[in-house]
């Protein structure tokens, strides 16, 4: 059998990844979650295959090379941040010709979730107490810069794979269109991603600018945008990767 490695750093941008093993894991809420929206319900069995998924979330610094290299315009506010920062100002569409430049690809939400809180089911990537939002850049607990915190900062909030802010820092794009009724079909076991087009799609994870409720940063709340829309400053990307080699 071909040996898999459990991480590896992509060749054409630097991306740190990691392997999460895939199989069947709870995805969603449960009925009597108050917290839960219905777009979240009903809590099932998900399987995913195997993938790679970035550590970090994509950097200042990394998306400069992409644009330069595309010579593609893409606004100036993303470079408003220093270049250890996460890429911001992103809308969905850069976010994917950012991932297929570098040979990766957006995560699916259920690849993103399964990664966020592990096989346990976790309410947040570190454990199901907010403890008073200490673990992320948030509304009460913002970067340096008033806003974002470079990609490494807060390890005290990785999931369980180890990958960094999964909770707060920048809200992160998702290869699906958004589709608020299709936890229903992912109940009867038909995981087929949604992908319509000029839909709007999902992003996860919360963000720096997200209010002082801990509701957001839940690793199974659902947010969503139309995949033009550009001048949002804390929308960002995480790459994945199918895991073959």
């Amino acid at each position: 059998m071909e040996h898999i490695p459990c991480y590896y750093r992509n060749s054409k941008d630097g991306t740190e990844m990691v392997l999460v093993p895939g199989g069947s894991f709870w995805m969603g809420s449960a009925e009597e979650d108050r917290d839960a929206s219905d777009s979240e319900k009903p809590r099932h069995i998900h399987y995913v295959e195997p993938f790679y998924i970035a550590v970090a979330c994509v950097t200042v610094a990394q998306f400069m090379r992409f644009v330069e290299e595309m010579e593609l315009d893409a606004g100036s506010d993303w470079k408003k941040d220093p270049d250890e920062y996460p890429v911001r100002y992103i809308n969905w569409h850069d976010a994917t010709a950012y991932a297929e430049w570098a040979g990766l690809r957006l995560p699916t939400e259920a690849e993103w979730e399964l990664c966020a809180r592990g096989y346990e089911g976790l309410r947040y990537p570190w454990g199901d107490d907010w403890q008073d939002g200490r673990r992320v850049c948030w509304d009460r607990q913002r970067g340096p810069e008033g806003t974002t915190s470079p990609v490494f900062a807060h390890p005290d909030g990785v999931s369980r794979f180890g990958t960094f802010q999964q909770g707060g820092n920048v809200w992160e794009w998702c290869m699906d269109s958004y589709d608020g009724k299709v936890y229903r079909r992912y109940a009867q076991a038909d995981f087929r991603v949604p992908d319509q087009e000029d839909a709007d799609r999902v992003l996860r994870g919360a963000s720096w600018g997200s209010l002082s409720l801990p509701l957001s940063f839940r690793c199974s709340n659902r947010f969503k945008c139309y995949p033009t829309y550009q001048n949002v400053y804390f929308f960002g990307l995480r790459p994945a990767r199918t895991a073959t080699f």
